[in-house]
């Protein structure tokens, strides 16, 4: 859909509406338009994502509907400079759910999801996108009308957010993004942060149930938010929790459930590690005989990109050292880079060097590489490579 059409369909639905705004309301939205900065574009690459700021003045009642528009997961993820997952966010398996719930002093939407077989296809592609993971976005927002901090602000990251699949049934504090192998990027526009999250699929938990869970005040699963029960394994938020506490219940195709291939993957997740265990990066014999020939080709692009980082340019101001929190969690920022990852899911207790997980973005021109290092002091420094 062009500008033009855009355009159409919002005066349509402005039109059909009989409210009509307060002339403080109007002036507060026209000063907010005035103010209001272009979304960064992704590697230089324009995303035409915005409204178009001259119309305002044409129809108050569309200004005041326009201004409460949230960006979709396909624009989120372009501005995060993922432009695959934006087409995956636009396949017939993403879902896109656009629920908002208050709770503490944040408007919470749940924009959408998809995993499964909406990556399939794009699997194919040179980009880090995995079939068998599930990526969702999520919107955050003041309930008083205060903008979010930015990325680029101290006070970012004061109120820390933990946003996570919960799998009715099992303990949330031992089955959620930290041990799925999960991590997010972030963006804060006009005001709003945005928090695309990826980790394993749960597509295959379909028949139990799934929540997204969202809560603030810690990285991490929180006790004081959400209650388990024992018994029956549900999940609920805490209605006596002072801050944020919300759970949306995952529209999942139940008939898209892996029973076998969950109860495989649990097994593996909670069983307890042997004293003398070593981890090894590669994929093992008897997990590869399980992968099945477009994951085995996703694999070895991600090994190959791997190999050229050592031949790759380092962008000099891209080296940056972070600082990681009380939780374990630091960010990292560059460019259109902004990342917050967990250590314990970038290095293995004691390691030094450089991480194993590097992380892929790219455009028609480059593409680029992010990988960090630890030393001996346990200073984390990320950079950014890009790929001969």
């Amino acid at each position: 859909m062009n500008n033009s059409e855009k355009l159409d369909q919002l005066l349509k639905q402005a039109l059909a509406s009989t409210a009509e705004p307060t002339e403080e309301l109007n002036e507060r939205i026209i000063q907010q338009f005035k103010e209001t900065k272009p979304m960064k574009p992704a590697y230089k690459k324009r995303v035409s994502i915005g409204l178009m700021v001259a119309i305002f003045t044409l129809v108050m009642s569309l200004t005041a509907y326009a201004a409460t528009q949230l960006f979709s997961p396909k624009q989120i993820a372009e501005h995060l400079g993922q432009q695959l997952l934006a087409k995956a966010f636009e396949s017939r398996d993403a879902v896109e759910i656009n629920q908002s719930v208050i709770s503490g002093d944040y408007n919470v939407t749940l924009n959408g999801i998809v995993s499964g077989e909406g990556l399939s296809e794009l699997s194919k592609s040179d980009q880090n996108i995995n079939p068998n993971r599930t990526y969702a976005v999520v919107s955050i927002a003041r309930i008083d009308g205060g903008p979010m901090p930015a990325t680029s602000e101290p006070e970012y990251g004061q109120d820390p957010f933990f946003v996570s699949p919960l799998i009715k049934g099992l303990k949330p504090w031992q089955v959620n993004i930290t041990t799925m192998n999960g991590g997010y990027s972030e963006a804060v526009i006009d005001g709003i942060m945005y928090r695309l999250i990826e980790c394993d699929g749960v597509e295959m938990f379909a028949d139990r149930g799934v929540y997204l869970a969202v809560s603030n005040g810690s990285s991490f699963f929180s006790k004081d938010a959400f209650a388990y029960n024992e018994s029956t394994g549900e999940i609920s938020a805490n209605n006596d929790y002072k801050g944020t506490a919300i759970l949306f219940e995952l529209p999942l195709d139940p008939t898209k459930a892996d029973p076998v291939k969950a109860e495989s993957y649990l097994q593996e997740l909670l069983k307890e590690p042997s004293a003398d265990s070593k981890v090894d990066s590669a994929v093992s014999t008897d997990a590869a005989a399980s992968i099945d020939d477009d994951e085995k080709e996703l694999i070895k692009k991600i090994e190959d990109m791997k190999k050229k980082i050592s031949t790759g340019t380092i962008i000099s101001e891209s080296v940056k050292e972070v600082r990681v929190d009380e939780q374990g969690a630091f960010n990292y920022e560059y460019d259109n880079w902004s990342v917050k990852l967990f250590v314990q899911n970038m290095f293995e207790e004691g390691q030094i060097g450089y991480s194993d997980s590097v992380s892929f973005s790219a455009d028609d021109k480059e593409t680029r590489a992010l990988q960090f290092s630890r030393d001996e002091k346990g200073v984390i420094t990320g950079r950014i490579i890009i790929l001969n």
